[in-house]
């Protein structure tokens, strides 16, 4: 599903986009700091072209975790004006946007959002509460970043989570070991606000056109490797070229 959209109102195939960092302790920082490279996936909880790149990213993680440093960013794709439900802010996945990420991905939408989507359309598109959601999970349990940046999409794209349903959130935070009254607790703490607007701040500053990006990040440069949905064998292509593996 593309978040964006061409001047007469139709989607198209292009990555997720906003219109509009908070530095991990990962298991493999040593790594890091001996080669100061590493790979940045910008996502966004509620990029629908992100939903159907889990697969992707999932293979690419299992495959380069031991050998490089990777970290997840959130783009903040529905913020300030773009903030609604889901049917006022992104009517272009009723008309039919969800399927085109399905036949190119062959990720599947959920029965639940459809209902949805195609019932009351009270799901409310906030990108900010995930967002915090996931800087909690990388403060307190960064080995888990990932599957948890995976569990937030399915709750929104599969389950119908609203993303402003905060004790919604419980079941899935509890899938990575977090517990309910800590999260709710951190939910409300500065520093989760400020590591998500930070994580938003970066992804603009970074100058991409949309989510999903990977961007593989040295010391001295930064390398767009892909942006917008491409196949796990493309992308290992392209890394492993630029990684000299």
């Amino acid at each position: 599903m593309s978040e964006k959209i061409t001047s007469d109102g139709n989607p198209t195939d292009e990555p997720c986009n906003t219109g509009t960092s908070y530095e991990l302790d990962l298991k493999n920082k040593e790594l890091r700091a001996k080669t100061n490279t590493k790979i940045v996936y910008y996502y966004d909880a509620l990029c629908g072209w992100c939903y159907g790149f889990s697969p992707v990213i999932k293979e690419i993680v299992e495959k380069y975790e031991d050998q490089i440093a990777i970290e997840v960013v959130s783009g903040g794709l529905f913020t300030g004006a773009r903030v609604g439900k889901i049917n006022e802010v992104a009517p272009y996945i009723k008309e039919g946007a969800y399927k085109f990420v399905e036949e190119r991905t062959g990720v599947i939408f959920g029965k639940d959002f459809l209902k949805i989507v195609f019932g009351n359309g009270d799901m409310v598109l906030d990108s900010l509460y995930p967002s915090i959601a996931l800087s909690i999970v990388k403060d307190k349990k960064p080995e888990k970043q990932f599957e948890f940046a995976e569990i937030l999409l399915k709750a929104f794209y599969n389950d119908g989570l609203s993303a402003t349903n905060l004790k919604g959130y419980l079941k899935y935070t509890r899938r990575v070991g977090l517990d309910d009254v800590d999260f709710l607790e951190s939910m409300e703490l500065p520093v989760y606000h400020k590591a998500a607007s930070d994580d938003f701040v970066l992804f603009k500053s970074a100058n991409l056109s949309g989510m999903p990006s990977i961007v593989l990040q040295t010391k001295d440069k930064q390398q767009l490797i892909s942006n917008g949905y491409v196949s796990s064998a493309e992308l290992i292509l392209k890394l492993n070229k630029e990684l000299q593996l």
